[in-house]
């Protein structure tokens, strides 16, 4: 007989819930290893990009402290006490990094700074074989087109992130020679501060890091640079999100088996909850990654991910894309005057400004350092690319406040776009945009450039006229030719001013007005001005009463270490600053202001004089005669010529030599060609006078055969003209 129907049935019943309990259990089995695996996975991909995120951080400030040309002075002086005070302070003052050292190897020149040893100079923290593979990474850098290198480091029991760069500005990194020239080297030490940073932002518990020597532990990640090396594994407690499901549904599933279903959405319910809270956690950390941590905009890696995006190569293979890039003016004076601290919050606040100024749907970055870029798709997005750029400009109108203080910045603005007719895609655009900024800084310009052909194409040729100049210099081509100036009532010489020429073996007279600017633009302007300078010093003629002016121009006032300088170069020759005039013109003071004043008062605290040059030709010069230390002004040609043939020239000429008079400044007349126009500049009481009725350009050696006993009188009575 067999078994009663309701023992059937709770047999049935009983297995089908057993059945079902070892499928559900089963299935928990399987979910949460799967749950935990992705985990693991997740952490290990945050772990990761933790690491080159701080390797890009490190590499950051190295670009930062690497593009400075007086450190690399006082580098190449051996001046550890100015390096520590510009390099080593920073390492005490926040936690960016542990370690910076100065190498040249050929030299053997190494300085370095350590956080533990505080303001110590030091040359054993980092071997020889170190410093070898951080050039050799550097060299593989300088093949790709990158000028920045990180390689993880080990140094005793210590391990760092260290990433180097070649020290002071060029125009053209590419010419510099990793395995030679001075390195920067700015290290990070991994140590369990760094790992717990990682934690907090990447949401990974339980970090530590194991030595290269160290047991290998299955399961670690690898601690490797972009280059290879390793130094060592990281091990972490992984997160088990599966674990943690169970452990809130286990004891309701033993306990409640009758609920199995309701149970099983529930767990559903809480697997779908963490699985999208792992996505969160992923996605926060790759944006962490393309996001610069000072102004919270996106960075250069950010950026690339955006251009590389479909819908950014869609707009702009549609021709509907444009790229701006800017660079600030006047953010180097911040650094310089204020220091890093406030040169970030400027930064802060210039982001502030631009994020405003923009359209929600365009695409703002900092590229690093001082330089911004900003992409706008779509056919209309909200207003013209040009429009878009003056707005950017404009925001930045108003002074940056930091700290309480006042500061002026500025921009360079290029652009370039991919329209129906000329599609280009971003690459192009970025490396066209970037050049229409170039020019513009160059030329001063107040407003944003769009890309020409042409720029190209002058670019190449300034960098030709750059190599020039370099050779030029070596091959001693450059020389000084003094133009007299003299007293308008008794013709006799007074002053001589220097000017600069240059006589290329080939190309013949290189006019100034071709590579003074090309010479501001590369740097080389400090060493054409220490050339006059010396040049000067060495022929000046040393009878009284004679002075020679000298032109500086708007990069020369950017060196705070002008005046000293100076000082030191007329001491040498037995000089005093109060037979040296400087010249300077209205576009040296409309650049930066505040920077002028502040380098032309020490200047003159130190004895020089200055004479304002073409005065009139600008567009605040009375303004500038009030409040800078100007003893003369110097009348520019184009007011000279229509002497004696207008009646408003003689007038307008009138009106500033009665001016000039009411503010006790000395006049000089410049471009004096006739006898006719010096005898009525007499007349209305100028001063001076210069020009070719007085006297041409000439080299000391020749100006010294004009001044014998036997030419001299012919020479007094030209000079005075009657």
């Amino acid at each position: 007989m067999g078994k009663p129907l309701d023992k059937k049935l709770g047999l049935y019943v009983n297995l089908a819930a057993l059945v079902s309990l070892i499928a559900t259990i089963l299935a928990i089995y399987f979910f949460v290893g799967s749950l935990n695996a992705n985990a693991r996975q997740t952490d290990r991909q945050l772990l990761a990009q933790s690491l080159v995120a701080a390797a890009e951080q490190n590499e950051f400030w190295a670009a930062d402290y690497g593009w400075w040309s007086v450190a690399l002075n006082y580098f190449n002086d051996g001046d550890t006490d100015a390096l520590a005070a510009s390099m080593a302070a920073p390492i005490q003052d926040h936690a960016g990094f542990d370690f910076v050292i100065l190498a040249q190897e050929p030299q053997q020149r190494v300085y370095g700074w350590d956080r533990t040893t505080g303001m110590t100079v030091r040359d054993d923290i980092i071997e020889p074989a170190g410093l070898a593979a951080i050039r050799e990474d550097l060299a593989e850098q300088y093949a790709a087109g990158n000028f920045l290198a990180s390689h993880f480091l080990q140094i005793g029991d210590r391990t760092y992130i260290a990433s180097a760069t070649v020290l002071g500005e060029y125009a053209d990194r590419a010419g510099t020679d990793p395995a030679a020239d001075a390195l920067l080297i700015i290290g990070k030490e991994m140590n369990a501060a760094f790992f717990a940073s990682i934690e907090q932002h990447y949401l990974v518990n339980g970090i530590r890091f194991m030595p290269a020597d160290a047991p290998s532990i299955d399961g670690a990640e690898p601690v490797r640079d972009a280059h290879g090396h390793q130094v060592g594994e990281i091990v972490w407690a992984p997160s088990l999100p599966g674990f943690n499901t169970l452990r809130v549904v286990f004891l309701p599933l033993i306990a409640y088996s009758l609920i199995f279903l309701i149970a099983s959405q529930l767990i559903g319910l809480r697997a779908r909850r963490l699985a999208r809270q792992a996505e969160a956690n992923e996605q926060r950390a790759h944006q962490a990654a393309a996001t610069d941590n000072l102004s919270g905009l996106p960075n250069r890696h950010g950026f690339a991910q955006f251009i590389s995006s479909d819908i950014a190569i869609e707009a702009a293979r549609n021709g509907q894309a444009a790229a701006i890039y800017i660079d600030l003016n006047g953010f180097k004076a911040i650094n310089d005057k204020a220091g890093h601290q406030t040169g970030d919050l400027a930064i802060i606040e210039t982001a502030r400004r631009f994020r405003a100024a923009l359209p929600s749907d365009a695409y703002l970055a900092r590229m690093g350092g001082d330089e911004f870029a900003c992409i706008l798709l779509g056919e209309e997005s909200g207003m013209p690319t040009l429009e878009i750029a003056r707005t950017l400009l404009f925001s930045l109108h108003a002074p940056v406040i930091c700290d309480g203080r006042s500061f002026e910045l500025g921009a360079a603005v290029g652009i370039s776009e991919s329209r129906p007719d000329a599609v280009k895609d971003f690459a192009t655009m970025i490396d066209e945009a970037d050049l229409a900024m170039y020019r513009a800084k160059s030329d001063g310009l107040d407003h944003p450039l769009y890309y020409d052909s042409e720029f190209a194409v002058m670019d190449g040729e300034r960098r030709a006229l750059d190599a020039d100049m370099e050779a030029g210099l070596e091959r001693d081509e450059f020389h000084v030719v003094y133009q007299p100036i003299v007293n308008a009532r008794t013709g006799e010489t007074v002053s001589l001013e220097a000017l600069l020429r240059w006589q290329h073996p080939v190309r013949g007279d290189i006019s100034p007005e071709v590579f003074i600017p090309a010479a501001e633009h590369s740097k080389l302007i400090h060493r054409l001005g220490d050339l006059v300078l010396d040049t000067v010093c060495e022929e000046f003629d040393h009878a009284p009463g004679v002075t020679v002016s000298i032109n500086l121009s708007p990069t020369q006032l950017n060196d705070p270490d002008l005046c000293s300088r100076f000082l030191a170069r007329l001491k040498e020759h037995g000089l005093t600053p109060a037979r040296i005039e400087l010249e300077l013109t209205e576009s040296v003071l409309i650049e930066n202001f505040e920077r002028a004043k502040a380098r032309m008062d020490e200047l003159s605290q130190a004895g020089f004089r200055f004479n304002l040059d073409d005065f009139g030709t600008g567009f605040a010069s009375v303004s500038y005669l009030h409040t800078l230390p100007f003893s003369k002004i110097k009348i520019d040609k184009s007011f000279i010529d229509p002497v004696g043939r207008s009646e408003n020239a003689n007038k307008m000429l009138q009106a500033i030599s009665l001016m000039s008079d009411a503010m006790q400044l000395e006049t000089v007349a410049e471009g004096v060609e006739t006898e006719a126009q010096a005898s009525l500049l007499r007349l209305l009481g100028f001063n001076y006078m210069q020009g070719w009725y007085f006297g041409r350009p000439a080299t000391a050696a020749a100006r010294a055969q004009q001044d014998t006993p036997d030419t001299e009188p012919a020479a007094r009575g030209a000079a005075a003209g009657g």
